[in-house]
């Protein structure tokens, strides 16, 4: 019997993308030396290093066009890891766009993220968790493998859905946007897609993607990503675990975020963004404590770490 994946996923999302859904102002910015790659991916690298992870980052396509950060991702690929597509501008509105639109902010960061490490990525995480048919039908025909935006999870909509009217009632602008609303309906487990209805799975023998969505607790939708893990800790987790592996079967998605490893004592991150971004209270230290241990409860559990590549691969020879 083939062990179950764990696959682990970072979002390397700069501070410029956090900026914009909190409708802040950067100054003084230099996108060459974002905290979330100088110290972040650094910080990620060398605990996936020591906790034998090999994981699956999620690019933005503009950020590669600095030579730093375009190191440091070859830098990842050498060390075995998977380098995927994250949308070349990271709109939170990419779902809205035209079909022309999508297609050519996606093939922007196909070549910067070939670029930079000799391979066109096959997966592909949309900005803000906003998914659309137009953007599957697109991965479909430009030769992805999968997909891995569905995150079914009520309680992170209802608090993403509190904040921006918040922010609207004060008149600060957010360049988020709220996700179609029936993607919550989407099945917890990898699926092969409807390319016209990208949350409900596909009749067998019509043309399909994998979706592989990120992990919830099952019936409580309680979001098991970084900035969740800390909040229910490793020993939170680890009595999960066997609920969780009823559940997650074949594949468990958990998702990161490069601001995961930075706190804000760290030189460059601005006390405007510290202030609203509340994980960036909790101490490095203590979350790569946290992250370390819940790789021991997946391991523990059964899984094998693999990057979500080389998972879907293995979910196809099954179907």
């Amino acid at each position: 019997m083939v062990a179950p994946s764990s696959c682990v996923s970072v979002d390397m999302d700069s501070l410029w993308c956090y900026a914009a859904i909190h409708g802040l102002e950067l100054e003084g910015y230099d996108p060459g030396q974002d905290p979330v790659w100088r110290l972040g991916m650094v910080r990620l690298l060398e605990l996936f290093e020591r906790c034998g992870v090999k994981a699956t980052f999620f690019c933005v396509g503009r950020d590669l066009e600095q030579p730093a950060v375009a190191q440091l991702v070859r830098q990842a690929a050498a060390a075995g890891h998977e380098i995927a597509n994250h949308s070349y501008a990271h709109p939170y509105n990419l779902r809205s766009g035209s079909p022309q639109e999508i297609e050519a902010d996606l093939a922007r960061a196909e070549a910067l993220i070939e670029a930079a490490c000799g391979r066109a990525p096959v997966g592909f995480r949309t900005p803000g968790y906003n998914l659309s048919a137009s953007i599957v039908e697109i991965l479909h025909r430009r030769g992805y493998q999968y997909d891995a935006s569905v995150f079914s999870c009520p309680p992170y909509y209802g608090a993403k859905g509190a904040i921006m009217a918040m922010m609207r009632l004060r008149g600060q602008p957010s360049r988020s946007q709220m996700t179609l609303p029936w993607t919550l309906l989407a099945p917890l487990v990898p699926y092969r897609a409807r390319l016209d209805q990208p949350w409900k799975a596909a009749t067998p023998g019509l043309a399909s993607l994998w979706e592989v969505p990120m992990a919830v607790v099952p019936a409580a939708r309680f979001p098991l990503i970084g900035t969740s893990l800390h909040l229910i800790g490793a020993g939170g987790f680890g009595a999960l675990m066997p609920w969780l592996r009823r559940t997650h079967r074949a594949l468990f998605s958990l998702e990161f975020h490069g601001l995961d490893l930075i706190d804000r004592t760290d030189l460059g991150v601005p006390q405007s963004l510290a202030q609203r971004q509340p994980d960036l209270a909790v101490s490095v230290a203590d979350k790569i404590d946290t992250f370390a241990a819940v790789f021991e409860h997946l391991h523990a559990g059964g899984y094998v770490h693999r990057r979500l590549d080389e998972a879907v691969r293995r979910l196809s020879t099954k179907t």
